[in-house]
């Protein structure tokens, strides 16, 4: 089985993290690391993340030092990965339980290097 890192740029979304942290977490295709980039230089949020983190070991927080903004936040994330594939969402997004699996199956079957789910 091949490692997923999955990469989330973070900044002022407290309200929806925690469920796209678990909507991450149930996957299917349980291979996977978690890296979440903390993009705010106001670090209220960042205790509760670390809070939220401690749910499953395959999470690891990168804090920015200064505001990067989200893309280059997710090549930070790119930089700390260790996954043959990457997959992007952002702090306020879910995923259904099977779109991991679903996803390096199709890409695997079709020989494909990248692909964009909806």
């Amino acid at each position: 089985m091949d490692l997923v890192s999955v990469i989330i740029p973070y900044y002022k979304k407290r309200h929806f993290i925690r469920e796209t942290i678990v909507s991450v977490i149930k996957q299917s295709y349980d291979y996977l690391e978690i890296i979440i980039i903390y993009d705010d230089t106001n670090l209220n949020d960042l205790e509760f993340i670390r809070e939220i983190s401690k749910i499953d070991n395959r999470i690891k927080i990168i804090n920015n030092n200064k505001r990067l903004g989200a893309g280059l936040s997710r090549n930070k994330g790119i930089e700390q990965s260790n996954g043959k594939y990457l997959a992007f969402i952002d702090a306020d997004d879910t995923w259904a339980s099977e779109k991991l699996k679903d996803q390096i199956s199709f890409m695997k079957k079709n020989n494909y290097q990248i692909t964009k789910s909806k």
